[in-house]
C-alpha cells in the first residue's frame, strides 16, 4: 500500500516536484494516471482563492479553522487523530532558513503529529542534487533547501514539503510556479482564509483519490500540505497547514519549532 500512497510530482520544473520525488521515491500517480502536484494538502469546495498579504491566492496536504469542505465533502475517518484548532499565523518574515538542521527542525515530527506514525523523512538542497546526511549535511551549508516528511493514520495520508529560498522575491517566484502546476492539472481552488504571507488551496485527484493540497508562502518559505486517502477534510488539512506555517514563522524568530497539534 506504500506504493499508492505516494503524492505524483509536480507538473513545473523546479517546484517542490525535486522535494515529493525525494519523499516518494520518484512520485506517484492517481488511478488515470493524472500527475498531482508535489505540493502536499488540498481542500474540497468551490473554486473561490483568498488573497494574502501581496495580493496573490491564499490557502494550501500542510491551519485555522476553515469551512467544512463543500461538494459532500465528509469529515476526516475516525482512524485520523483529527487535528485541533489552532490560530492562523500570518507573518512574511525575511530571515533565510538555509540550514539543513533548522529545516529539519520545522518539518512536524512524532511529537507534533501525535496519533500519527512517520513513514519517511528527508532534507536536501532545492536542485535535490545531495540529500543533508552525515558528510553530505557539509554541502548543504547556505545553500536552497527542500524538506519533506509523510505520515500515516490508517488509510490517511498527509505529507509536508518546505521548499527554503534566500528571499521573499525568490519564495514568491517559487509559489507562482506551484499554483501553475496545480492550475495545469484537473485540480480546483477551494475557497479558505489566507495562511502565512499568501496562500491557496486545491482539491484534486491524488495518488489514492480525491484529496486537499495547501500551498502557502511564509517569508522566505515556501510550504505545502496534501491530505489524502480517506474523505475529504479541508477544514483538517488547513490545521495542519496551520501548524506548518508556526512552525517556520518559530524558525525565522529564531526559535526551536515546537509548535504542533492543538497548539496556539
Amino acid at each position: 500500500m506504500g506504493g499508492r500512497r505516494v503524492l505524483a510530482a509536480v507538473a513545473a520544473a523546479g517546484v517542490l516536484t525535486g522535494v515529493l520525488a525525494g519523499c516518494s521515491s520518484g512520485g506517484s500517480k492517481n488511478a488515470g494516471g493524472t500527475a498531482a502536484p508535489a505540493s502536499a494538502a488540498s481542500a474540497p469546495g468551490p473554486a473561490a482563492a483568498s488573497t494574502g498579504t501581496t495580493g496573490a491566492p491564499t490557502a494550501a496536504p500542510a491551519p485555522t479553522t476553515a469551512a467544512a469542505g463543500a461538494n459532500g465533502a465528509a469529515s476526516a475517518p475516525a482512524s485520523a487523530p483529527a487535528p485541533a484548532a489552532v490560530e492562523a499565523p500570518h507573518g512574511d518574515l525575511e530571515a533565510a532558513l538555509l540550514d539543513d538542521k533548522v529545516v529539519g527542525q520545522v518539518l512536524p515530527d512524532a511529537k507534533a503529529m501525535a496519533g500519527w506514525v512517520e513513514e519517511k523523512r528527508k532534507v536536501d538542497t532545492a536542485d535535490h542534487q545531495v540529500t543533508c546526511t552525515g558528510a553530505a549535511a557539509a554541502s548543504c551549508a547556505g545553500k536552497p533547501l527542500s524538506g519533506s516528511v509523510r505520515f500515516s493514520s490508517g488509510d490517511v495520508v498527509v505529507r509536508f514539503l518546505v521548499d527554503t529560498l534566500p528571499s521573499r522575491d525568490a519564495a514568491a517566484q517559487r509559489l507562482k510556479e506551484s499554483y501553475a502546476s496545480y492550475a495545469a492539472g484537473p485540480f480546483k481552488k477551494v475557497d479558505t482564509p489566507a495562511l502565512g504571507s499568501e496562500s491557496q488551496a486545491f482539491q484534486g485527484p491524488l495518488a489514492e483519490g480525491e484529496g486537499v493540497g495547501i500551498v502557502v508562502r511564509s517569508g522566505t518559505v515556501v510550504a505545502g500540505v496534501t491530505s489524502e486517502g480517506g474523505p475529504v477534510d479541508v477544514a483538517a488539512t488547513r490545521r495542519l497547514a496551520v501548524m506548518l506555517v508556526k512552525r517556520i514563522e518559530q524558525a525565522q524568530a529564531g526559535q526551536t519549532p515546537d509548535a504542533g497539534l492543538g497548539v496556539g
